[in-house]
């Protein structure tokens, strides 16, 4: 038995990286996934390394509200309900992202689209579903650059993670009378596809890992223990929360 036996799942930004590891790891506890990616390509990768049938590879904007809405109605087509949303699409714009003067607002518009307008938009279709089932989970990607500071010289990436802490709290506050649970995962500095080019900088890959507690950078892979137990019953009890899966960097 699976520990997420009978349920199912949206995760966005599945075609790699964090998303794919929550998708697959979603798949090994018993979930059927909607893998969705403006890559279609790498969802359909993720599929591969499922079970067949587990994972459905989809081509979704998170930018764009139709193919948001066209998402959802395609969960629901396969799946006849929703028990899950994972928000974890999301873009950095290193070289570009920096102080506030020196942003272009293209830079702001772009990351606060993919990154706050995504997960609104996931959130907001994903709901109607779940409340006329008497509950779901939404579960959104922070980021540590949203507390302690650490957002400093990349305002706009910051700024579009701090507002998720917020949409995170209003969401648990509003659908809690819904059976409904919104929680956040802050991951701390992970290697991803999404992060190379700035751990590919030795500097910054050394004082990240310095400032690590534990001592490395984080995988996708360590955010799939959590990301299975706020979907799964067991977190029943735990909503409007932030969860730090970061190796003690937010305690510098």
């Amino acid at each position: 038995m699976g520990r997420l036996d009978g349920k199912f799942a949206i995760v966005t930004g599945a075609g790699s990286g964090i998303g794919r590891a929550i998708a697959l790891g979603y798949a090994r506890e018993g979930a059927r996934v909607l893998a969705a990616d403006l890559n279609l390509d790498g969802a359909r990768q993720t599929a591969a390394q499922a079970t067949a049938g587990q994972v459905i590879p989809h081509r979704a904007d998170v930018t764009d509200e139709a193919s948001v809405a066209e998402m959802v109605a395609e969960a629901l087509d396969q799946f006849q309900r929703l028990d899950v949303m994972v928000n974890n699409a999301a873009i950095q714009l290193h070289g570009k992202d920096g102080p506030c003067h020196e942003v272009s607002l293209d830079v702001w518009e772009q990351t606060h689209a993919v990154n706050l307008r995504g997960p609104f938009l996931g959130t907001k279709h994903a709901l109607p579903p779940m409340m006329a089932a008497g509950g779901g989970v939404v579960i959104n990607l922070a980021s540590p650059t949203a507390f302690a500071g650490l957002g400093a010289a990349y305002t706009a990436y910051a700024t579009s993670k701090g507002g998720i802490v917020t949409l995170t709290r209003v969401v648990a506050k509003d659908y809690a009378p819904y059976g409904i649970r919104c929680n956040a995962i802050v991951p701390g500095a992970t290697e991803t596809p999404l992060t190379d080019e700035i751990f590919a900088d030795q500097d910054v890959r050394a004082a990240l890992t310095s400032a690590t507690a534990l001592g490395r950078l984080g995988r996708p892979d360590d955010l799939v223990g959590i990301a299975i137990f706020l979907a799964s019953d067991e977190a029943a009890f735990a909503t409007g929360a932030h969860f730090f899966v970061d190796g003690g960097l937010t305690l510098h």
